[in-house]
This record gives structure tokens, C-alpha cells and sequence, in this order.
């Protein structure tokens, strides 16, 4: 069941930072110790729910469930008795050290779809007991925790956020046994989840990533610069990278290949299905400021002599529709490019026609080794969406559409990942 959001104005929101440190006393009012940290039980979807106190005294450390505990303010922890039942403490599954763990490190606001930095955690009195409710991501709550405690009312006003709106990073506190599932990132858009990512670590990165099924990882990932996309995928295990990979357009997937140190590139080619890393390899061949280096091999294609109805066919049934689904490039039992049929020559083709008869014949093409530049200014003069790639003997070897000979020549990422003008 949701559980239902704290309004702050509603109770008595106690920070972090004034409760560290703090005076442990017992029942009589005698201090037995002070407060080292405050552990926090991470749940999905619900504010933290505190289950201990990690005291200190004469120099040991001890624990303290939260049963013991009859009030928490600013400045004291009230114990229910002056019997204390304490012990070593030790981490369980998904308990979080406040402090330690949580304070100073990143957390991604899902709402504002950005990370941010936790300067301060609130903490409130609950019907469920003690929880964290909030976080302040102001520039105000670091000067509070660094002046004398009588300083503190001069800085006043909280940059809060409800803490059921953030994604806790478990990137940062390895040692944990936490099940964090992201599911409030699964919401988002690739292209939010894409300047998320830009924000953290490649560790941070990754964690997001393979949180995603694979289809939302990969659109996510193809929105990044192609050297951003490598470190992600160098933090990944191989499994995990590869299935990623494999999810992506191949010349898109080759950029980020080209850039793996050869070792772990093999190792990802070598764990990737047979037939994506055999298109991969092809296109890795090509030196990447070439033709032949920025086409994809994922595209539509068909024979002549088959009838122009079928091409809708070819379409609805290819298991991995490509992105650009505006041509269909006419191979004949050679792999020779006969020529070029438009989706539109499709819709309008005459009943029982076949593709030899309404396709363009002796299309515009490029070799390989073209350079950028020439292929740009053929699609620009011959008003094309793609243009195809052919070898010496005419045979097909792939195909290069507007926006990705634009990636390479304005060398910026800026376009990566947009909307595909056409097909999709």
C-alpha cells in the first residue's frame, strides 16, 4: 500500500546535522553517550524508517534499537529506561547509515529530473515510528551545519525535497545489501534519464542503466556522447554490456565499440547473439570518418521480382525494425543494388504490381571510403533521406541516413538519440 506523503508544515522536522552528535541520556537524565549515526531502513516507495542509534562512548562504539528510544529532538536522545540493552552494531539487509552513507553523497530528484546533493536530512515523528521524510539540497543547510549551534537561526529557510522523490544511489555505499529497484526512473523519458546519467559517475551510470529493461537502457543510452556511452558500458559486466549493445542500431553500437580498449571489446562481441556482432565487426572495419564507418546495416531490403505488397510485409515482420523504415533498398541474388523503393511508391503502387516496375532504378550511391562531406552533399543535392553504400562490384553493404552524416560533421552529440525524421 502507498503510503501517504508527510506535509512538513504539519510536524516537527528534525535535521541530521542537529541530532549527530548529540547526548544520549537515560531515563534519570544521566548521559550514557552520544549519537555517532542513525540507521535507516531503505524501503521502495516508502520514507526510511529509523531501527538504531550507533552510540559512541569511551571510545567504542555501540547500538541502540529504536525501541529503547522514547524521543529524539535537537540536541537529545531521550532513552525509554535507564536499562540500556546495547551491542555491536551490524549492518542487515537494506539498513543505511544516515550519516555515513546517505549525507554528502548524490541521490537523483526523479521529479526534477536532475542530481542532486544531500546537505541535510529531516527526520520526523511518525505513526510508524521515527522516518526520513526529506532532504535539503540548499546551499543554506551546509552553513548550518558549519557554524556554532547559536549561529544556526541566522540561516534560516530550507530547500526541501519529500524524500519519496528521490532515488537512492547504492553505487556510493558498496558495502550495503540493498535491493534498489529504481522504479520511479522506469517513468521517465530517455532523453530525462539521459541528463540524469550525465550527472553521475560511470558507476552511478550503470546502475542506473541496468535498472531499465534493456530496450529503455539502450534508447537512454544512445541519447549520451558515443565516449560517455563507452565508460558506461566499461562499468558494466560483460553480460550486461552486451545485451545492451545488442539492443542498439549497429553503426551506433560500432561508434561505442570503436572506443572499448580491444580486450574487452572482443569480450563483448564474443558474448553478443551471433548475427548482431558479425554486422558489428563488418562495420568495424571501416575507419570511423568514413562512409562506411557511420552506416548502419539495419535497414529494409527486398528482391525485384517480388510483388510491391509484400514490402509492408517485410516491414511488419523484421524482428528488429530498423529506425528508418522510409526505403527499401532492391538487392538481386547478388546482393547488387538494383534499386531504391520509397514507402511512398509502396502506398501509391498499383494492385499486383511488382517492385521491378515502380522502384527507381540506378539510384544515387557512395563507396565505403567516401568521406563525409561527399555523402552530405549528395543527399543535400539529390534531396534524400538516406543514401546507400555500395563496394566495387555494385553489391549492397549498408546504408547512410541524413542525420547520422550530420552527427559526424557537426561533431557534436547534441544530435544524438533525437527523433528519427522519418520511419519511426
Amino acid at each position: 500500500m502507498a503510503q501517504a506523503r508527510v506535509d512538513p508544515a504539519a510536524v516537527e522536522l528534525m535535521a541530521l546535522s542537529e541530532i549527530i552528535a548529540s547526548p544520549i541520556v537515560e531515563l534519570r537524565g544521566e548521559r550514557i553517550a552520544r549519537v555517532k549515526d542513525i540507521v535507516a531502513r531503505l524501503q521502495e516507495g516508502v520514507y526510511p524508517q529509523i531501527t538504531g542509534l550507533v552510540s559512541r562512548s569511551a571510545g567504542r562504539d555501540f547500538y541502540i534499537p529504536i525501541a529503547q528510544v522514547a524521543e529524539i529532538h535537537p540536541g537529545s536522545v531521550q532513552l525509554k529506561s535507564g536499562a540500556v540493552d546495547v551491542g555491536r552494531f551490524e549492518r542487515r539487509e537494506g539498513e543505511l547509515l544516515l550519516a555515513r552513507d546517505v549525507l554528502d553523497r548524490q541521490v537523483i530528484d526523479v521529479r526534477g529530473t536532475r542530481v542532486v546533493r544531500v546537505n541535510d536530512l529531516y527526520i520526523a515523528s511518525t505513526a510508524g515510528g521515527f522516518r526520513v521524510v526529506a532532504l535539503d539540497t540548499g546551499g543554506r543547510a551546509i552553513l548550518r551545519r558549519l557554524v556554532p549551534a547559536g549561529m544556526r537561526p541566522r540561516f534560516t529557510g530550507r530547500s526541501l525535497t519529500d524524500w519519496r522523490e528521490v532515488e537512492y544511489l547504492m553505487s556510493d555505499t558498496p558495502s550495503t545489501r540493498l535491493q534498489v529497484g529504481h522504479v520511479k526512473l522506469r517513468k521517465l523519458r530517455p532523453q530525462q534519464l539521459a541528463r540524469i546519467v550525465s550527472g553521475l559517475s560511470k558507476q552511478e551510470g550503470a546502475e542506473v542503466l541496468t535498472s531499465l529493461d534493456e530496450e529503455h537502457a539502450a534508447d537512454t543510452l544512445e541519447e549520451l556522447s558515443t565516449e560517455q556511452q563507452a565508460q558506461l558500458l566499461s562499468a558494466m559486466s560483460v553480460e550486461q554490456a552486451a545485451d545492451l549493445i545488442e539492443e542498439m542500431e549497429p553503426d551506433e553500437a560500432a561508434d561505442v565499440l570503436a572506443r572499448v580498449p580491444g580486450p574487452r571489446q572482443e569480450e563483448l562481441l564474443e558474448e553478443m547473439d551471433a548475427p548482431e556482432s558479425e554486422a558489428v565487426r563488418r562495420l568495424l572495419e571501416y575507419d570511423e570518418d568514413s562512409a562506411g564507418g557511420i552506416m548502419t546495416t539495419n535497414v529494409l531490403t527486398i528482391a525485384p521480382d517480388r510483388p510491391v505488397s509484400e514490402a509492408l510485409t517485410v516491414y511488419q515482420t523484421q524482428e528488429d525494425a530498423p529506425d528508418f523504415a522510409y526505403y527499401f533498398f532492391v538487392l538481386d541474388e547478388a546482393e547488387v543494388l538494383a534499386g531504391v523503393l520509397s514507402m511512398r511508391q509502396v502506398l501509391v503502387a498499383p494492385e499486383g504490381a511488382l517492385v521491378r516496375d515502380v522502384m527507381t532504378r540506378e539510384p544515387v550511391a557512395v563507396a565505403p571510403d567516401d568521406e563525409p562531406q561527399e555523402v552530405a552533399e549528395k543527399i543535400a543535392e539529390y534531396n534524400l533521406l538516406a543514401i546507400p553504400v555500395v563496394d566495387e562490384e555494385g553489391r549492397f553493404v549498408g546504408a547512410i541516413t541524413v542525420d547520422d552524416v550530420l552527427d559526424v560533421l557537426l561533431k557534436g552529440s547534441w544530435r544524438r538519440g533525437r527523433s528519427r525524421a522519418f520511419g519511426g
